[in-house]
């Protein structure tokens, strides 16, 4: 079959700054369905330039597009105009999943891949093209008349024996993305995530139980990375790539015993960076130069209210671990936790600038479909305008602050951090620097954050 797979363009404010990557979930469901012997085309709206032409859903046989919550609007207008060209839908990613009435109310989407797609979607395909009967296909939510139908789940995907992500079938010249002036691209090594974190989806789409690539099957990525591609920079992404230490050093000698000039950023979480000061040092030397750290609060209370099982002691340790290795501290931070008031954000703030991070991220919290908080708090929420569901907007009524405070305290805590030095200031302007952040762009920011979102949740 020839199958049209979409990946719908971002609306975060946070993509101002110009900033993309490829869609490696899509890329790896394309190499399964090549393996499968499907040919795919890959749209994807979020790099600059890309469309969806008529004449790519009249060419396809199938249309898959993926989705979080953000773009979901986008997606559905996507299904459309597929469902005009009388081609089958089929969405994947995390926000039709766990909101499967609302997505298929339309009418426009034939079924929902439950999970990860790679071995999914060519099942549904060859149902589909047999006209066989979509009830036997496992890890689907389909309607059936009145009733939505939702089959057994699928098994976990063995991540060893995944084909490598398709990137021959986008153009990654298109991406705005880099590291130490470095065109930098994504690589994922593990799927799955045990910490549950109250606000996150990922246990909930993956599963909790992490499943890991070999460090001999990461190095072999690598090596097409840097080899074939001719990049000098990645970007692991997955939740937790530092979740099995001794795995980290592994792949930290082979890039050294290859002589690879490389540089690198992962997730990591602050217990780990404690835990393991060694590993820390055999990434720096291996190329490593950020680590993105969710410290998101200074309150133990907070912390254990967000199911994080960390503790604000091990916060500075670890970015000053990091800083004595040379490695830059990304730090993330959510305000507008259930438990706090305004006098804790603040702190929230005093902390991030106390920490001095390199870079420093402020979300509020957001109760996104399929986390813990969100079946905790859904009655609480005033605003389903799913765009708005960004980190950046206030989307339930919280019990201490009142929303627009609480979005002054974030443009306040943007503010105090990137204008508590000179340094700070430049390397804003250095992050700018690798997008295409303009006035029209900052403008255009602005009115998403404070005017169209105000005015949105009163229609």
């Amino acid at each position: 079959m020839n199958v049209l797979l979409i990946n719908p363009p971002s609306l975060s404010v946070y993509n101002t700054f110009g900033l993309s990557l490829p869609p490696m979930g899509l890329l790896y469901v394309a190499a399964s369905l090549e393996q499968a012997g499907h040919r795919v085309i890959v749209r994807d709206l979020a790099a600059d330039g890309v469309e969806v032409a008529d004449a790519d859903f009249r060419g396809a046989d199938a249309v898959g597009i993926s989705s979080d919550t953000t773009r979901i609007g986008r997606a559905l207008h996507l299904a459309r105009r597929a469902a005009g060209f009388n081609r089958p839908v089929i969405l994947g990613g995390p926000h039709p999943q766990f909101m499967p009435e609302e997505i298929l109310a339309g009418g426009r989407v034939d079924a929902i891949v439950r999970g990860e797609g790679e071995a999914v979607f060519p099942n549904l395909l060859a149902a589909l093209e047999a006209r066989g009967d979509k009830s036997q296909v496992r890890g689907i939510i389909f309607r059936e008349g009145k009733q939505i139908v939702r089959t057994p789940d699928a098994d976990p995907v063995d991540v060893e024996a995944l084909p490598l992500p398709a990137r021959h079938l986008v153009d990654l010249h298109r991406y705005r993305a880099s590291m130490a002036a470095r065109p930098i691209t994504p690589m994922v090594t593990s799927r799955g995530c045990p910490s549950a974190c109250h606000f996150c989806s990922s246990s909930s789409f993956f599963g909790r139980g992490w499943r890991y690539r070999s460090a001999e099957a990461v190095l072999a990525e690598l090596d097409e990375v840097y080899n074939r591609y001719g990049f000098r920079a990645v970007a692991f992404m997955d939740d937790n790539f530092t979740l099995a230490p001794a795995r980290v050093e592994q792949i930290a000698d082979g890039i050294m015993g290859r002589g690879y000039d490389l540089k690198w950023w992962n997730l990591s979480r602050v217990d780990t960076i404690v835990r393991n000061p060694g590993m820390v040092a055999k990434m720096a030397a291996a190329g490593s130069t950020t680590v993105y750290l969710g410290i998101e609060s200074g309150s133990d209370d907070t912390l254990n209210s967000l199911g994080k099982n960390t503790k604000a002691s091990d916060v500075t340790l670890a970015v000053e671990i990091l800083g004595q290795n040379n490695i830059e501290s990304y730090g993330s931070y959510i305000i507008g936790n259930l438990n706090e008031s305004a006098a804790d954000v603040e702190k929230t703030i005093d902390l991030a600038i106390r920490l001095n991070t390199n870079i420093a991220q402020f979300s509020i919290l957001t109760p996104y479909p399929g986390t813990r908080l969100y079946e905790e708090i859904k009655g609480r929420i005033f605003c389903r305008r799913w765009k708005f569901y960004d980190g950046l907007h206030l989307v339930f009524r919280h019990p201490r602050i009142n929303r627009h405070y609480l979005q002054l305290l974030l443009i306040k805590a943007f503010v105090r951090f990137y204008r508590r030095s000179g340094e700070a200031s430049a390397g804003f302007s250095q992050a700018a620097s690798r997008g295409k952040l303009t006035f029209r762009n900052l403008a255009a920011c602005v009115w998403e954050l404070v005017i169209d979102f105000h005015l949105g949740v009163s229609r």
